[in-house]
Protein backbone atom coordinates (compact mmCIF):
# COMPACT_ATOMS: atom_id res chain seq x y z
CA UNK A 1 0.00 0.00 0.00
CA UNK A 2 1.39 3.20 -0.88
CA UNK A 3 1.97 6.18 1.17
CA UNK A 4 3.50 9.47 1.16
CA UNK A 5 6.92 9.53 2.33
CA UNK A 6 7.20 11.85 5.76
CA UNK A 7 4.46 9.59 6.94
CA UNK A 8 6.22 6.40 6.22
CA UNK A 9 9.34 7.39 7.76
CA UNK A 10 7.95 8.96 10.91
CA UNK A 11 5.23 6.22 11.51
CA UNK A 12 6.77 2.80 9.95
CA UNK A 13 9.41 2.32 12.11
CA UNK A 14 10.19 -1.21 11.52
CA UNK A 15 10.69 -1.26 7.38
CA UNK A 16 14.29 -0.94 6.52
CA UNK A 17 13.47 -0.23 2.35
CA UNK A 18 10.71 2.06 0.76
CA UNK A 19 10.50 2.19 -3.00
CA UNK A 20 9.25 5.35 -4.23
CA UNK A 21 6.64 5.21 -7.04
CA UNK A 22 6.56 6.73 -10.15
CA UNK A 23 9.71 8.18 -9.85
CA UNK A 24 10.25 8.92 -13.60
CA UNK A 25 7.70 11.74 -12.96
CA UNK A 26 8.00 12.97 -9.57
CA UNK A 27 8.68 16.52 -8.39
CA UNK A 28 12.08 15.82 -6.94
CA UNK A 29 11.54 18.86 -4.78
CA UNK A 30 8.69 17.90 -3.21
CA UNK A 31 9.70 15.05 -1.35
CA UNK A 32 7.88 14.91 1.23
CA UNK A 33 4.78 13.96 -0.75
CA UNK A 34 6.32 11.02 -2.94
CA UNK A 35 4.04 8.04 -2.41
CA UNK A 36 6.33 5.09 -1.17
CA UNK A 37 5.68 1.34 -1.38
CA UNK A 38 7.30 -0.31 1.81
CA UNK A 39 9.57 -3.55 0.44
CA UNK A 40 10.07 -6.42 3.27
CA UNK A 41 13.27 -7.86 2.89
CA UNK A 42 16.63 -7.82 4.25
CA UNK A 43 18.90 -7.76 1.29
CA UNK A 44 18.16 -5.44 -1.95
CA UNK A 45 17.64 -7.10 -4.93
CA UNK A 46 19.18 -5.92 -8.46
CA UNK A 47 16.44 -3.77 -10.06
CA UNK A 48 15.54 -0.39 -11.63
CA UNK A 49 14.30 2.33 -9.54
CA UNK A 50 14.27 4.74 -7.10
CA UNK A 51 14.44 3.31 -3.21
CA UNK A 52 14.96 5.07 0.24
CA UNK A 53 16.77 2.68 2.62
CA UNK A 54 17.94 2.78 6.24
CA UNK A 55 21.43 4.17 6.72
CA UNK A 56 23.77 5.54 9.69
CA UNK A 57 25.69 8.31 9.65
CA UNK A 58 28.89 8.23 11.52
CA UNK A 59 30.52 11.18 13.35
CA UNK A 60 32.87 9.44 15.38
CA UNK A 61 34.26 6.05 16.12
CA UNK A 62 31.25 5.42 19.08
CA UNK A 63 28.76 7.81 17.43
CA UNK A 64 26.43 7.11 14.75
CA UNK A 65 22.93 8.25 14.15
CA UNK A 66 19.68 6.29 12.85
CA UNK A 67 18.73 7.94 8.95
CA UNK A 68 18.15 7.60 5.44
CA UNK A 69 19.40 7.77 1.94
CA UNK A 70 18.15 7.70 -1.51
CA UNK A 71 19.18 5.44 -4.10
CA UNK A 72 18.74 5.02 -7.76
CA UNK A 73 18.94 1.76 -9.08
CA UNK A 74 20.83 -0.72 -10.89
CA UNK A 75 23.84 2.58 -10.62
CA UNK A 76 23.54 2.50 -7.14
CA UNK A 77 23.52 6.44 -6.77
CA UNK A 78 23.20 8.04 -3.55
CA UNK A 79 22.23 11.76 -3.78
CA UNK A 80 20.18 12.87 -0.10
CA UNK A 81 20.30 11.83 3.56
CA UNK A 82 17.08 11.99 4.98
CA UNK A 83 16.43 12.27 9.06
CA UNK A 84 13.71 12.23 10.92
CA UNK A 85 13.38 15.04 13.68
CA UNK A 86 10.01 15.87 15.68
CA UNK A 87 7.00 15.19 13.74
CA UNK A 88 9.38 16.11 10.16
CA UNK A 89 11.78 14.93 7.80
CA UNK A 90 14.73 16.72 6.98
CA UNK A 91 16.78 16.35 3.23
CA UNK A 92 20.37 17.10 3.13
CA UNK A 93 22.49 16.45 0.42
CA UNK A 94 25.35 13.61 1.49
CA UNK A 95 28.38 15.83 0.99
CA UNK A 96 26.48 18.33 3.23
CA UNK A 97 26.34 15.91 5.92
CA UNK A 98 28.68 15.88 9.24
CA UNK A 99 30.94 12.61 8.68
CA UNK A 100 30.16 9.45 6.99
CA UNK A 101 26.74 8.51 5.74
CA UNK A 102 26.77 5.14 4.41
CA UNK A 103 24.37 2.48 3.52
CA UNK A 104 23.07 -0.01 6.37
CA UNK A 105 20.86 -2.24 3.49
CA UNK A 106 23.44 -4.91 1.64
CA UNK A 107 22.93 -4.85 -2.00
CA UNK A 108 22.68 -7.56 -4.53
CA UNK A 109 23.72 -5.62 -7.72
CA UNK A 110 27.26 -3.83 -8.34
CA UNK A 111 28.26 -0.37 -7.69
CA UNK A 112 30.67 1.61 -5.44
CA UNK A 113 31.66 0.53 -2.27
CA UNK A 114 31.99 3.76 -1.02
CA UNK A 115 28.30 3.56 -0.42
CA UNK A 116 29.47 1.22 2.91
CA UNK A 117 32.94 2.73 3.56
CA UNK A 118 32.96 4.73 6.49
CA UNK A 119 37.18 5.53 7.03
CA UNK A 120 35.48 6.31 10.86
CA UNK A 121 34.43 3.41 12.10
CA UNK A 122 35.19 1.05 8.88
CA UNK A 123 33.66 -1.87 10.81
CA UNK A 124 30.34 -0.53 10.88
CA UNK A 125 29.97 -1.14 7.49
CA UNK A 126 31.87 -4.30 7.09
CA UNK A 127 28.83 -5.76 9.37
CA UNK A 128 26.51 -4.86 7.15
CA UNK A 129 27.90 -6.34 4.43
CA UNK A 130 29.17 -9.57 6.44
CA UNK A 131 25.45 -10.01 7.22
CA UNK A 132 24.53 -9.72 3.77
CA UNK A 133 27.17 -12.52 2.49
CA UNK A 134 24.94 -14.92 5.03
CA UNK A 135 21.37 -13.91 3.85
CA UNK A 136 22.32 -13.54 0.26
CA UNK A 137 21.84 -16.53 -2.31
CA UNK A 138 23.83 -14.53 -5.02
CA UNK A 139 27.11 -13.33 -2.83
CA UNK A 140 29.28 -11.69 -5.81
CA UNK A 141 28.53 -8.49 -5.63
CA UNK A 142 28.60 -8.35 -1.43
CA UNK A 143 31.78 -10.22 -0.97
CA UNK A 144 33.23 -7.72 -3.64
CA UNK A 145 31.89 -4.42 -1.62
CA UNK A 146 33.55 -6.42 1.18
CA UNK A 147 36.89 -7.58 -0.44
CA UNK A 148 37.79 -3.15 -1.71
CA UNK A 149 36.73 -1.80 1.97
CA UNK A 150 38.69 -4.73 3.40
CA UNK A 151 41.61 -4.07 1.07
CA UNK A 152 41.93 -0.13 1.70
CA UNK A 153 41.85 -0.59 5.62
CA UNK A 154 44.78 -3.05 4.99
CA UNK A 155 43.12 -6.36 6.10
CA UNK A 156 44.82 -8.58 3.33
CA UNK A 157 43.78 -12.12 4.64
CA UNK A 158 40.01 -10.75 4.91
CA UNK A 159 40.28 -9.22 1.94
CA UNK A 160 41.39 -12.31 -0.57
CA UNK A 161 38.43 -14.37 1.60
CA UNK A 162 36.09 -11.92 0.55
CA UNK A 163 37.17 -11.71 -3.46
CA UNK A 164 37.61 -15.56 -3.39
CA UNK A 165 33.89 -15.93 -2.51
CA UNK A 166 33.67 -13.45 -5.82
CA UNK A 167 35.99 -15.68 -7.65
CA UNK A 168 34.05 -18.70 -6.74
CA UNK A 169 31.03 -17.51 -8.74
CA UNK A 170 31.36 -15.01 -11.46
CA UNK A 171 32.88 -11.88 -10.85
CA UNK A 172 31.58 -8.45 -12.08
CA UNK A 173 34.80 -8.02 -13.91
CA UNK A 174 38.62 -10.08 -14.56
CA UNK A 175 39.62 -7.38 -12.26
CA UNK A 176 38.71 -9.52 -9.14
CA UNK A 177 41.49 -11.26 -10.48
CA UNK A 178 44.34 -8.94 -10.20
CA UNK A 179 43.20 -7.53 -6.65
CA UNK A 180 43.47 -11.37 -5.73
CA UNK A 181 46.89 -11.79 -7.80
CA UNK A 182 48.40 -8.43 -5.90
CA UNK A 183 47.02 -9.29 -2.50
CA UNK A 184 48.66 -12.39 -2.54
CA UNK A 185 52.01 -11.04 -4.03
CA UNK A 186 52.01 -8.70 -0.76
CA UNK A 187 51.63 -11.81 1.36
CA UNK A 188 54.57 -13.14 -1.14
CA UNK A 189 52.46 -15.79 -2.15
CA UNK A 190 53.98 -16.33 -5.71
CA UNK A 191 52.11 -19.09 -6.94
CA UNK A 192 48.48 -18.54 -5.76
CA UNK A 193 49.42 -14.87 -7.31
CA UNK A 194 50.37 -16.28 -10.64
CA UNK A 195 47.17 -18.44 -10.45
CA UNK A 196 44.98 -15.53 -10.33
CA UNK A 197 47.10 -13.24 -13.27
CA UNK A 198 47.24 -15.87 -15.41
CA UNK A 199 42.98 -15.44 -15.63
CA UNK A 200 43.25 -11.81 -17.14
CA UNK A 201 44.02 -10.94 -20.62
CA UNK A 202 47.90 -10.69 -20.71
CA UNK A 203 47.91 -6.80 -21.73
CA UNK A 204 46.42 -5.88 -18.75
CA UNK A 205 48.40 -7.89 -16.43
CA UNK A 206 50.17 -4.66 -15.38
CA UNK A 207 47.58 -2.62 -14.40
CA UNK A 208 47.70 -1.03 -10.88
CA UNK A 209 45.27 -2.16 -8.34
CA UNK A 210 41.68 -0.32 -8.99
CA UNK A 211 38.28 -0.51 -9.18
CA UNK A 212 37.69 -0.96 -12.77
CA UNK A 213 34.91 2.46 -11.84
CA UNK A 214 38.03 3.85 -11.50
CA UNK A 215 39.84 3.20 -14.67
CA UNK A 216 38.96 5.10 -16.80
Amino acid sequence: MAMQLSHALLEMHDIRIFRVEDSEEFDSDNFIKWDVTPIETDVLLEQDGLFILRAFQIKGPNEKIDCFIDLTMPERIADYAYFIGSGNVERKYLHECDGNVICAIPIDGHGVYDLFYSKINPDLGLSVLRRGLELATRKVFIAEDLGYILRDEGRIEEAIEAFSISASEEPSSYFIYHELAELYDQLGQTELSKQYRDKCPKQDTQMKRKPWWKLW
